[in-house]
């Protein structure tokens, strides 16, 4: 109902919140045997609270909070502005879940991701509020900053990387709702030196698993050793929370890019360290595309450190190092200063698309394709008079056109595509409209 009413639905609010709030609280039950009631040990769970006790949890309890949440976070995105007077209210019920210092929260952890993005749909709802009510959005940058404040300290405790991971999210996705301006040079510096530091804990757990790994198997009879694919899975929680980490970081680049410039050459350092290592390739960039995505011009003094890496990673055998490689073309090629570079782009894009293509089963390899498309696609758009005359360029393109694979690379080639086909492009096009009929 909320989805089809959208703002309209605000009357219902104060009729269903206090409901929602209560469903919220994590609290013990009373877990006497009832006469003529079964004792069923395995719908409680058993936890030590703060002050060290005991106490029994229904399990029903944990999936009641996510309900809850996912309630909240479909008012939250549906009415936005609307949803403005109930913010402090929805904020002071879910402070609970942003602790980690209970027990009894971190035995939730779904409940706890799931809390970290309502709480970012809450500072978008108080930023959106402000701004239709032409006031400041003090109550958005006060939500963003005990989000920060209560989060960042336990990130420091922590060590699992899927907690670490939600929490990075989180912070990703709070950042973003708060805007531009949002955090100043300080705080910026903080965070930034603050993600550095997990990541380098994830690189320490990863190296101390693999060594684990290799003691235990040292020895064994080999029908008793993991097999290649028991190897390559190994570190994968690990990675995935570096990976947030650094999405922490971008967020932090896209809503403070002149804050951040001071951090630049820390990232340009921890590039080419990362770069030195096969498994952490990717890592670096991603990093290199985020600063190039949102520093633009500004980022093309730490070029040096991971550009050519960019274009070695992009005829790489894994497709997982391939997109962030071809990515970082589609980001660079609109900026002036990326046409030195815009003639051996186009070589190499055009040799790896008219070349084999993925097999089948190869699912990071066919996104890597639809991204290698999609950067070509930037170049002729925005680097044309630079393309070797022996790469028909927007042929190829147009030839290999829709992307199917990468969704949201898909979406912003096919809006450019409708909006050029508007103008009239006549690279797109091709001579006499060759291309009409394939692009329609």
């Amino acid at each position: 109902i909320c989805k089809c009413l959208k703002s309209d639905f605000a009357p219902f609010l104060p009729h269903l919140l206090p409901g929602l709030f209560k469903q919220l609280k994590l609290e013990a039950e009373d877990t006497t045997a009832k006469p003529g009631a079964d004792d069923d040990d395995d719908e409680f769970i058993t936890v030590s609270t703060n002050d060290g006790k005991l106490m029994k949890v229904r399990t029903s309890k944990f999936e009641e909070v996510q309900q809850a949440l996912a309630t909240l976070q479909t008012y939250c995105t549906m009415m936005e502005g609307s949803f403005f007077d109930y913010v402090p209210q929805t904020a002071e019920a879910l402070l609970p879940l942003l602790s980690s210092s209970d027990e009894l929260v971190m035995m939730c952890d779904e409940a706890r991701a799931a809390a970290f993005q309502t709480w970012a749909s809450l500072i978008k709802c108080a930023r959106s509020g402000a701004k239709e009510r032409n006031m400041q959005a003090t109550i958005a940058t006060e939500l963003l900053r005990n989000f920060v404040q209560r989060v960042c300290p336990a990130m420091q405790q922590d060590d699992d990387p899927d907690s670490l991971r939600s929490a990075a999210d989180g912070i990703a996705e709070c950042l973003k709702a708060a805007g531009p301006g949002c955090i100043g040079g300080q705080e910026v510096s903080q965070l930034t030196q603050q993600m550095f530091h997990l990541i380098d804990e994830s690189f320490k757990r990863t190296i101390k698993e693999e060594q684990a790994r290799k003691e235990g198997a040292a020895g064994a009879p080999a029908e008793l050793q993991g097999d290649e694919d028991d190897e390559d899975n190994e570190g994968g929680d690990e990675e995935g929370c570096r990976r947030s980490l650094e999405d922490a970081m971008g967020a932090v680049m896209e809503v403070a890019p002149q804050e951040f410039m001071p951090c630049l050459p820390e990232c340009a350092n921890r590039m080419k360290q990362w770069l030195s290592v096969k498994q952490n390739r990717t890592l670096a960039l991603f990093l290199g595309c985020d600063i190039i995505q949102h520093l633009k011009e500004h980022s093309e003094q730490a070029w040096p450190a991971f550009m050519p890496a960019v274009f070695e990673c992009l005829m790489d055998k894994d497709g997982d190092v391939r997109i962030p490689a071809a990515y970082a073309i589609s980001l660079a090629a609109p900026l002036p200063k990326f046409g030195e570079a815009a003639p051996e782009a186009f070589k190499r894009l055009a040799q790896i698309i008219t070349g084999p293509a993925p097999k089948k089963k190869d699912e990071s390899g066919k996104v890597a394709f639809d991204n290698c498309i999609s950067a070509l696609f930037a170049l002729a758009r925005h680097q044309l008079p630079l393309c070797p005359p022996d790469v028909p360029a927007w042929q190829i393109v147009v030839r290999k056109l829709p992307l199917q694979e990468d969704e949201d690379e898909a979406k912003k080639v096919h809006k450019a595509v409708a909006e050029m086909l508007l103008e009239q492009h006549a690279g797109l096009l091709g001579p006499d409209q060759a291309h009409l009929g394939k692009v329609l």
